[in-house]
């Protein structure tokens, strides 16, 4: 059986797994539960070989292969390869949950949550993503994500729904107080190579 294959059938058995885990709803608890789950898989390193997932170049330095989706598009899981380097500002993930595991490298994930219904986000925790530890963040939860030492990513993105259907994302400029919305589409998503097939 090719690498592929074994891959492939890794993350069926992860998803059955996970869907058990959020069948009675998504909080706190379950949340926890899917990523434990996908930081099993991320253990089976040999599944994600760099030769499948190389190191990006100074031109395109981050990559996302979208390597599983669900029939029924409840569940998307991505691989992300980036140079050391990438950082992203506060945001949510629109209306999906995410769980972030790493397989090499590090991340240093911030936590924020909204002032009231305002646009000012309050710092609450940083959370370093390394191999051996993950976060999860509930629909509507807000992180910033800064890489962290000399080693290229190799994470697993695990959502409730592909970025493409995740509605209307909102990213918090933490100095101005001020909220940008936006929905990924075609047209922002250059960086995602469909690899599901």
């Amino acid at each position: 059986m090719s690498i592929k294959e074994q891959r492939k059938q890794a993350i069926i058995a992860m998803v059955d797994r996970v869907r058990h885990c959020l069948n009675e709803g998504i909080n706190i608890d379950s949340i926890e539960l899917a990523k434990r789950e996908l930081m099993k898989l991320c253990e089976q390193w040999e599944l994600f070989p760099r030769e499948d997932f190389p190191v990006p170049s100074d031109e395109q330095p981050e990559l996302f292969f979208h390597i599983y989706e669900d029939p029924v598009q409840e569940y998307s899981l991505y691989v992300y390869s980036a140079l050391p380097g990438q950082a992203y500002r506060p945001h949510n993930h629109g209306n999906s949950w995410a769980i972030v595991a790493a397989i090499e490298g590090m991340e240093i994930h911030s936590l924020y949550r909204q002032a009231g219904y305002s646009s000012t986000v309050e710092w609450v925790t940083d959370i370093i993503v390394k191999p051996g530890t993950a976060v999860s963040l509930l629909p509507g939860g807000i992180h910033a994500i800064q890489s962290a030492g000399d080693c290229p990513l190799l994470h697993l993105h695990f959502y409730g729904k592909s970025f493409e259907i995740q509605g209307e994302r909102t990213e918090f400029d933490v100095k101005t107080g001020q909220a940008h919305h936006l929905t990924l589409d075609e047209n922002n998503l250059s960086y995602i190579i469909d690899a599901r097939h």
